[in-house]
């Protein structure tokens, strides 16, 4: 269910098998002179949890450590397929958990995570929604225990321009939210890698997402615009292989915002033929199969219905329809199809 990849002698890369919901994120371990350091913990549940541990302490053997060595846990941000692992294997372990200053309230309450994940403009939206609890499914699914002062645990709250030594990097944080109000993409700059988090496009369903107290569809565009600043020759990502190269990094990142933008264009493109309804637009940015799995993925339809009416490229009828301004809407296309061309 896990596969470890070795990156370098002192990095590995551990990667799920596993493709549908739950997804447990990449987890990455680092050999340095004090033990190593965990980047990511992944799922908190069995038999993700489970296999994860295993893949570790073959990595561990390899090195001649032990799990106790394990003495950091660093998140790039606290969503429960990144975090969920993090209290389990402090505990295991013995670690500190470093994470971003904005993130606890999120991995601590989940009437927190209830409303941002799933907010309630949505659910008034989809009528399938309105007795759905998602706090409770992330819980059983990924997270079963929240992050608490009282776990015995040390945690450390990082923000931006924080420095950690792992291994051989000296990895910097990067404040980048749009994903995740507090994530962090950690990088040392003099070697032209970075651990990414969720800030890239990967293969699957899940990402791009932007909730709106992250800043939604503009607070994410702007984020990866900041990365495709910093010169990177290797990319660490939460999901999908490793990228190496600074023109294959690049294009990645350059991927990631033509996908974003790809769907203002979609529900552009459809509201200038006609009046829609969320459902209609909803199908634009992911089908319905993909809904029935992660019936949250509609936010993301809704940070996009939010970010082209304060554009004032559309607005909402108080029948439910919403409707493009014409003019603007069409100019704005326009504008996009000469900025791809």
């Amino acid at each position: 269910m896990v596969e470890a990849v070795d990156i370098e002698s002192d990095l590995v890369q551990f990667r799920t098998r596993r493709r549908g919901w739950p997804s447990s994120c990449n987890v990455y371990l680092v050999r340095d002179h004090e033990g190593s350091v965990l980047i990511d913990a992944g799922l908190g549940v069995d038999p993700d949890l489970d296999a994860l541990l295993c893949a570790i302490d073959g990595a561990l053997a390899t090195w001649r450590q032990r799990r106790c060595e394990v003495h950091t846990i660093l998140l790039t941000h606290t969503h429960t397929d990144h975090a969920g692992g993090a209290v389990p294997i402090a505990r295991l372990t013995g670690a500190r958990v470093l994470l971003p200053a904005a993130g606890w309230t999120q991995a601590a309450d989940p009437g927190w995570q209830a409303h941002h994940i799933l907010p309630r403009e949505v659910i008034c939206e989809v009528e399938s929604l309105r007795d759905f609890d998602v706090a409770a499914q992330f819980r059983h699914d990924t997270m079963p225990e929240l992050f608490s002062t009282e776990s015995g645990i040390t945690w450390q709250l990082m923000d931006d321009g924080d420095e950690v030594q792992a291994g051989p990097y000296r990895l910097k944080a990067h404040h980048m939210p749009g994903h995740d109000i507090g994530h962090l993409v950690w990088a040392d700059l003099h070697q032209g890698v970075a651990f990414t988090g969720d800030m890239l496009m990967a293969r699957g369903t899940s990402l791009p997402w932007y909730p709106s107290n992250a800043g939604g569809v503009a607070g994410y565009l702007a984020s990866l615009e900041r990365l495709a600043g910093l010169a990177l020759r290797a990319v660490f990502p939460g999901h999908g292989p490793v990228c190496r190269g600074a023109g294959t990094v690049s294009g990645l990142v350059r991927e990631t915002i033509d996908a974003v933008v790809a769907r203002d264009e979609r529900i552009l493109g459809e509201l200038l033929r006609g009046s829609a309804q969320f459902g209609r637009l909803d199908d634009l940015v992911y089908d319905g199969a993909v809904r029935q799995v992660i019936p949250w993925a509609s936010s993301v339809t809704m940070a996009h219905l939010r970010h082209l009416e304060q554009a004032g490229l559309l607005y909402r009828r108080p029948d439910g329809f919403y409707v493009a301004e014409t003019i603007a809407a069409a100019r704005h296309l326009d504008a996009l199809g000469k900025r791809s061309s």
